[in-house]
Parts: C-alpha cells; sequence; structure tokens
C-alpha cells in the first residue's frame, strides 16, 4: 500500500481564505523613513507585536518588531518566505509565538533568530544597521519584496 502526503503552505495562486483567522492585536504604525532608512526606535517596542507599514509604488510592505523573553528587539517581515505573495501570508501574536494566517504554522519569538532560509516562515532582514536606541532599514531591500505583497491583507496603518 502507498499513501502520499503533501503539507505546507499555500501558493501565492491559491486564495482560499483560512477558515481561523486569528485577530490582529498589537500596535500598527507608519514606517519612520529617513534617509533611504526604515528607523525603528526600541524603546517603543515590547512584548506585544508592533506591525510597521512601509508603502512602495502603491503597495504596503509589512514588518513586525517585537522584543523576546531576553528583552531583545526582533524586527522580521511580515510575510512568510514560502506562503508570500499570498492575502494572508502575514503573522499574528499568539502569546509567546507568532502564527503565519496563511498556512498555520507557528514560531517562537525567541527563537526568530534561527529560521531556516528559504523556509515556511518569517523572512530575516539581512541589511540592517543596530544600536542601543534604533534599528535602521536599508528601504532597498525592503523594495524587492513587493511582489510578496502585492495582494497582501495583513494589518496596514
Amino acid at each position: 500500500m502507498f499513501i502520499l502526503f503533501f503539507t505546507g503552505c499555500q501558493t501565492q495562486d491559491s486564495v482560499r481564505k483560512p477558515v481561523n483567522l486569528k485577530e490582529i492585536t498589537g500596535n500598527i504604525e507608519k514606517a519612520n523613513i529617513k534617509d533611504d532608512k526604515l528607523i525603528i526606535d526600541k524603546n517603543d517596542i515590547t512584548t506585544e507585536i508592533t506591525y510597521i507599514d512601509y508603502e512602495y509604488e502603491g503597495v504596503t510592505i509589512g514588518l513586525f518588531a517585537v522584543r523576546d523573553s531576553n528583552n531583545q528587539v526582533k524586527v522580521m517581515v511580515n510575510t512568510c518566505q514560502s506562503c508570500g505573495g499570498s492575502p494572508y501570508a502575514y503573522f499574528v501574536q499568539v502569546n509567546d509565538k507568532i502564527q503565519c494566517q496563511n498556512c498555520g504554522n507557528l514560531f517562537e519569538i525567541d527563537n526568530l533568530d534561527n529560521l531556516v532560509e528559504s523556509g515556511c516562515n518569517p523572512i530575516a532582514i539581512s541589511n540592517k544597521e543596530e544600536n542601543d536606541q534604533e534599528i535602521k532599514i536599508d528601504i532597498k531591500e525592503l523594495n524587492e519584496l513587493k511582489p510578496k505583497f502585492e495582494n497582501w491583507q495583513g494589518p496596514k496603518a
């Protein structure tokens, strides 16, 4: 007997609405842009997720920032590497985890720095500068993600 199972994320061509969408909680803010850098003030980030939206050529590109249990600020692109392109490929906080609203996968906030590249998880930001007060993200990297956000229905300010 041969049984085959398929699991994973829905693709961008799949537009069916997930049945168990979670309520979006936390703060939603417009991006603070200065000198082609998106600036995040670390003092404004708590253990409750903060969504940051950045507009590029009429498309909202989402990010989120949250403090982990060690008081470190984690900043990620608010779409899934695999699900990106789907309207529901965004993350919602569920206690000390975040959950993709497209595929339902859960990720511990403490482990967001240790995710698999090209996996079914949030997209890491590689081009950023960080000091004690702020995080600066080069918007060129964000602009390249525009195709993943053209149908996105995530949290917007």
